[in-house]
């Protein structure tokens, strides 16, 4: 069959898809985007994830501030009603959906083809019967929740995040969370202020396992102090009735939990089975994940990967990095390779946490030399009146030397409200490789939140005075 030809095909609607739709239009190139459902556009972003989570924290916030201002006289009473807060939450995805949909595709001349792809050679895709080709090829297929089929799963009311913000019409008395990660300590939070009577069980040792001990045990005891029941070193192993989990404790003691809902949040698949890769002459690594190579190549080097699918993380924003990167070699001639040296990521409980740069354990693992600088907000004067506190900020920063004797930001942590607003400045700092004494000159409002950077940066400067 002969196949229609194109500059390039971009397989998947999610960030990723529309990320490389927009790099396509920009070159003036002549591009076709294929997705498995016109629902689907936008992708799992605005329609399962950060725009209808997003929306849900804000509202859980309002919950939590009017419970709060009972010690100053408001009295507040009453449960959320969920069917209210989806209608809340899906005319806020509507607004977005406006340039991230089918028809707005359609309308920019775009042909936009719905249906499975699968790979019919090195250079071809196939959507049902009608064959498409091209010398670039995309796949930008993203990631769904992963699914363990727990003994007595099939009679449990379980959610995940597609089918949390459309079905979950009722607020449940009590939510078992599966998952300490990212969603699950979001949404718990969140339903936890909502008027459920949230537990969440993790196998880890710790809440959100990438960020540094002491601040998941900052937030562990945050949301504990909001009544949310945290059990980690738990698997769970059945499920016995609709409503009862059974979960084996690290002393190999069972503990029966009663829930009437449970939200699986256990981590993601990537969306590859029904591409067919092997037809492309594109081979699958460890765990399935797509072989790629420093510049997003698969073993095909016309076809490549971009966002989840990429296998690396999975964040709308790191799908961003991927369509600069294939820009840019784009246009340049494959002469710049991947680099996530300065990506940055927010887990958005309150107080958030924020991760930027390097890690330590990065730079640990490679040798790299460099100066750690803590700082705790408990003199900080807006923690102070807002009630924070408890936060904290870490920096890593580039040695100083006989030579240079300008430090640099090379990465860091923050926790605390807004978290990942206080560290816009530092990546700012980080990407631009600003000397921390820019900071340290800086004029700040008096008391804006981000005066604590200028507070950290101030005892990194007196230590090297000294010293």
């Amino acid at each position: 069959m002969k196949a229609k030809k194109y500059d390039i095909v971009i397989i998947g609607g999610g960030s990723a898809g529309l990320g490389a739709l927009g790099m396509a239009q920009e070159f003036g190139w002549t591009p076709l985007m294929i997705d498995s459902e016109e629902a689907n556009i936008g992708g799992d972003c605005l329609n399962f994830g950060c725009v209808p989570s997003k929306a849900l924290i804000h509202i859980a916030k309002q919950f939590s501030g009017a419970k709060k201002a009972n010690k100053f006289g408001l009295k507040v009473e009453g449960k959320a009603d969920m069917k209210k807060i989806l209608d809340y939450v899906h005319s806020k995805q509507a607004v977005i959906r406006h340039h991230e949909s089918a028809d707005y595709i359609r309308s920019q001349g775009v042909d936009l083809e719905i249906g499975v792809a699968s790979f019919v050679n090195e250079n071809t895709v196939k959507v049902a019967d009608k064959h498409f080709s091209s010398e670039r090829i995309i796949i930008a297929t993203g990631s769904r929740p992963r699914h363990i089929p727990f003994k007595g799963i099939e009679q449990v009311k379980v959610f995940t995040n597609e089918n949390l913000f459309y079905e979950m019409t009722e607020l449940p008395e009590r939510l078992l969370v599966v998952g300490g990660g990212p969603i699950g300590c979001e949404m718990a939070q969140t339903f936890q202020r909502f008027g459920s009577q949230v537990t969440i069980i993790d196998r880890g040792d710790k809440l959100l396992s990438k960020e540094r001990e002491s601040y998941s045990q900052i937030l562990r005891a945050q949301l504990e102090a909001e009544g949310i029941e945290i059990i980690t070193e738990a698997s769970l192993k059945e499920f016995p009735t609709s409503n009862s989990a059974k979960v084996e404790l690290k002393n190999g003691e069972v503990k029966d939990i009663q829930f009437d809902a449970c939200l699986m949040a256990i981590g993601r698949v990537l969306n590859l089975e029904k591409l067919e890769v092997e037809k492309a002459g594109i081979e699958l690594g460890e765990r399935g994940k797509l072989v790629i190579d420093e510049y997003l190549r698969t073993t095909n080097k016309r076809v490549f990967a971009s966002g989840d699918a990429a296998g690396m993380y999975q964040f709308s924003h790191g799908a961003e990095l991927h369509t600069k990167l294939l820009k840019h070699n784009f246009k340049h001639g494959f002469n710049k390779k991947h680099n996530a040296d300065h990506l940055s990521w927010v887990t958005f409980t309150q107080p958030e946490i924020a991760t930027f740069g390097l890690t330590e354990e990065y730079l640990t693992k490679n040798n790299i030399e460099y100066w750690r600088q803590d700082q705790d907000f408990s003199k900080d004067d807006r923690a102070i009146v807002d009630e924070y506190t408890y936060g904290k900020i870490t920096l890593f920063l580039s040695p100083k030397t006989f030579w240079n004797k300008k430090r640099k930001i090379l990465g860091g942590s923050i926790i605390a409200p807004n978290a990942g607003e206080l560290m816009q400045e530092l990546t700012l700092a980080m990407e631009s490789e600003l000397p921390i004494e820019a900071i340290y000159e800086k004029l700040y409002a008096y008391p804006v939140a981000t005066r604590i950077n200028q507070q950290t940066i101030m005892g990194v400067i007196k230590y090297d005075l000294e010293n």
